[in-house]
């Protein structure tokens, strides 16, 4: 009987001892998860840094700055209060626009995965650029030659309007307009010069490969090597229209 009683009372020991822990890592367990629900996690934000790389390879890419020589990309500053889920897959980087005037342009940064966002991102592209200068002060009609002009290497962004890069290209132009001594030579201050004036005897030229006919005439009007001018035949006393040749002469096709 005894027996029966100690083992019995073993038993019962037993079972409490198998049952308390496990009551313990239930409740351990819900504890766990409640703690872990009542404590947010932090919120990861995209680096501005990273942004701003994607704007300058997007930069890089565009046909007019590739064709620049040591292009730096300068970003703008971004607005502080923005803050942008990070992003689980590559940005995208596109030109907002395809005006690239003055150095300046404005870069869309895009997140396109299951988050979805984009930011605008205004930057400054500055080279190596090749600049024409003139070597003094010069009037209106000067023809230009090599001792007027210098080439010099300067670092900054592009220029709004198309300039001289290099001297052989304003050799034997005329201004438009006076100029001063270190204005940086544009396509838009030069023509081509004028070698015939109005009043200017001249001589006019019409024929074909067999034969030429030449005859004395007069200038009409200014004229510029390739421009047409009218011109008067002073034996006839007609006046015809030619061409301006780099000699001076005036070609014709019919008289």
């Amino acid at each position: 009987m005894k027996g029966s009683v100690s083992a019995a009372a073993a038993k019962g020991q037993t079972d409490k001892t198998v049952k308390i822990p496990t009551i313990l890592l239930v409740f351990l367990a819900l504890l766990s998860a409640l703690t872990a629900n009542a404590v947010p996690k932090p919120t990861q934000f995209e680096l501005r840094d990273n942004i701003f790389n994607a704007a300058k390879e997007g930069v890089l890419r565009m046909p007019e700055v590739s064709v620049l020589a040591n292009p730096d990309i300068k970003g703008g500053q971004l607005d502080n209060r923005v803050r942008l889920a990070a992003c689980p897959g590559p940005l995208i980087a596109e030109p907002a626009h395809q005006s690239f005037r003055g150095g300046r342009i404005t870069i869309k940064v895009s997140c396109e995965t299951d988050i979805s966002w984009s930011i605008y991102v205004p930057v400054t592209v500055v080279s190596d650029i090749t600049v024409v200068k003139v070597n003094r002060t010069l009037p209106r009609g000067s023809i230009l030659s090599k001792r007027d002009l210098q080439e010099i290497l300067v670092r900054r962004a592009p220029g709004h309007l198309p300039i001289i890069n290099h001297i052989e290209d304003a050799i034997g132009s005329a201004l438009k307009r006076p100029i001063n001594e270190g204005t940086e030579l544009q396509h838009s201050m030069l023509e081509a010069p004028v070698i015939i004036k109005r009043g200017d005897q001249t001589v006019i030229e019409a024929g074909n490969e067999r034969f030429t006919v030449r005859m004395t005439g007069r200038a009409l009007q200014n004229g510029a090597v390739g421009e047409q001018i009218r011109v008067q035949n002073l034996a006839s006393k007609r006046t015809v229209q030619g061409q301006v040749q780099a000699n001076g002469k005036i070609a014709i096709t019919q008289w």
